[in-house]
């Protein structure tokens, strides 16, 4: 590092005094500490000896060191605008913005905490609605909501017992090396109106959902059949649902889907943790107590295309589309 810093507004107004008493060059430099070749120069380009004024050469100097900073990243418009659609369109956090960006050899070279320091800074420059508005973090995955607090919630749906356990589930299944070992759940709407059944693969993250009138077992039985049993037979091994009464008609889908079915510990939401984070995701977009009924199939086919086109940190930043279907897709 260089010992060398810069002169102050204490340091001018000690040469303007040197130069009003008529003290010599060397002498002033001496008394602040510094060259003579510094002194001089800091007189010769602001005005000289006879017009040198301590606060026009403190003001020049600050306007030259704004002036040489490197232009700050997101104050380029193509950047910015890619990446505020990248957040309001797409739904992706800063993490994998820029994560996505590297992956595609982007010409948009961008860290995530450069995003977060823009988002918090200036909201990227989009302006705010209203007074207090908090503009585009209220778009970030959390939200700033807290987490909840294990144990704190009363589960009040209705629980089953001796069932296959997720214990007894083929190694291939824990260590995620094989497609085709799902997790499944719903995520229900406004009590008494419709609801999604999510099924996620373990290994590509990929998801597959559809809405049902309702979260009754017979129901939810024919939706997860529809949806696994379009897909070839190796992409369908194993099923592990949540413990929930929707899923008590296992033993028919397994049959159906000549599959084997095995359920978590109670309690245990964190051993099928890939579906349950793909479900705080879908929540983005249908926060607790949104009436499905009035989203169109259409928008809800667009809100699982853009999950599966999201990119993944744990994917090394491919999409779930991309892992599942084997084919590398242009995003950025």
């Amino acid at each position: 590092m260089s010992p060398y810093t810069h002169l102050t507004l204490k340091d001018r107004e000690s040469i303007l005094l040197g130069i009003s008493t008529g003290k010599t060059l060397d002498t002033i430099a001496k008394e602040i500490g510094r060259s003579k070749s510094t002194v001089s120069r800091e007189i010769a380009r602001n005005g000289g000896w006879r017009n040198y004024s301590a606060a026009t050469a403190q003001d020049r100097y600050r306007r030259v060191r704004l002036a040489s900073r490197r232009p700050r990243i997101l104050d380029r418009p193509g950047t910015r605008d890619a990446v505020i659609r990248y957040i309001t369109v797409l739904h992706w956090s800063p993490e994998q913005i820029a994560g996505r960006l590297s992956l595609e050899g982007s010409p948009i070279r961008i860290s995530y905490s450069t995003i977060y320091r823009g988002i918090y800074l200036d909201n990227l420059g989009v302006p705010l609605k209203s007074h207090g508005a908090r503009g585009l973090p209220r778009l970030l995955r959390h939200r700033g909501k807290t987490r909840k607090i294990k144990g704190t919630i009363n589960e009040r749906r209705g629980r089953f017992n001796d069932v296959p356990s997720i214990h007894d589930r083929p190694r291939s299944a824990e260590n995620r090396s094989w497609f085709g070992h799902w997790e499944g759940d719903t995520v229900r709407g406004k009590t008494g109106h419709s609801a999604l059944v999510t099924l996620v693969d373990r290994k590509s993250r990929y998801l597959l959902s559809k809405r049902t009138a309702n979260a009754k077992a017979d129901t939810v039985r024919d939706v997860m059949i529809e949806l696994l049993g379009a897909l070839p037979a190796n992409r369908v091994r194993t099923v592990t649902p949540d413990r929930g009464r929707e899923f008590a008609r296992y033993r028919e889908l397994a049959e159906r889907l000549n599959t084997k079915v095995f359920f978590p510990d109670p309690h245990a939401p964190q051993q099928r943790g890939t579906n349950e984070n793909t479900n705080g995701l879908i929540r983005e977009y249908f926060p607790k107590n949104t009436d499905l009924d009035l989203q169109s199939d259409q928008e809800i086919e667009t809100y699982i295309e853009q999950l599966n086109n999201r990119p993944r940190k744990v994917l090394g930043w491919k999409t779930p589309s991309e892992v599942f279907m084997g084919k590398k897709l242009h995003l950025s």
